[in-house]
């Protein structure tokens, strides 16, 4: 995972998933990598300095790195619905968010760090026709791909139907549902997120208690999702928690 800002935040909430930093070798540092540098020394983590070019192989090519990269450890992840309430240190564990087909590692790491920033509990994440858990999505997540409770499933709406034995509502975004109403949604809740192109799929969409869409004033018809779930999931915190 490569960025500064992202190693950062990493560094601060989950150092442990730190194996190895590498910073480009320049003669001086900004405040911002001496940070880093202060940091990584303090915490016990491997810090080596390398060439530009050398760092520049080890990066993937989409995804710059600003002269740092941290090797870290495989992202944890629970292996099922029932692993995941079972192993919750609160009951019930919301809101949890549901993700539907997001194939682009950069809108799934934005919607990762807006649900972190919102206070999401936990997010069902697909095995199949999700992105992956790549560095891509973990620097555009600024870390958050590390910090939230990830749960892998082989079958979303199975795993919706168990949540909805467990008292869950689950409520859909859909460009066709009613407008966001004033008022809090009953908890628990689960929020479903689907692709910008698709949507929700129908199988998903069968099983919501409520399709939700954010009305639109201008005349863009659509939100970036990871914006249109930040809406939703702040219209739902509790004024003590804003």
């Amino acid at each position: 995972m490569g960025g500064i800002h992202p190693v950062m935040e990493l560094l601060i909430g989950k150092p442990d998933q730190v194996v190895h930093l590498y910073l480009r070798d320049d003669h001086h540092h900004d405040s911002r990598r001496r940070e880093i540098i202060r940091s990584a020394r303090a915490k016990g983590i491997p810090l080596d300095f390398l060439p530009a070019m050398a760092l520049d192989r080890m990066a993937p090519r989409d995804s710059p790195h600003q002269g740092v990269l941290a090797r870290v450890q495989e992202v944890s992840t629970f292996a099922s619905v029932e692993d995941f309430l079972d192993g919750s240190p609160t009951w019930p564990p919301a809101p949890l968010v549901a993700v539907d087909g997001v194939q682009d590692p950069r809108n799934l790491g934005a919607l990762l760090r807006t649900c972190d920033a919102a206070g999401v509990q936990g997010i069902l994440l697909p095995k199949r026709r999700v992105a992956p858990l790549s560095g891509v999505t973990a620097k555009t997540s600024a870390g958050a791909l590390f910090t939230l409770p990830l749960i892998r499933v082989g079958n979303l709406s199975m795993s919706l139907r168990t949540l909805k034995k467990e008292g869950y509502g689950v409520a859909v975004l859909d460009l066709e549902g009613e407008d966001l109403p004033e008022g809090r949604f009953p908890p628990p809740l689960v929020l479903v997120v689907g692709s910008e192109e698709k949507g929700v799929s129908r199988p998903v969409l069968e099983l919501a208690d409520w399709r939700i869409r954010l009305p639109m004033r201008g005349r863009v018809q659509s939100l970036n999702l990871s914006v249109a779930a930040g809406i939703f999931l702040y219209s739902q915190m509790a004024p003590d928690s804003r």
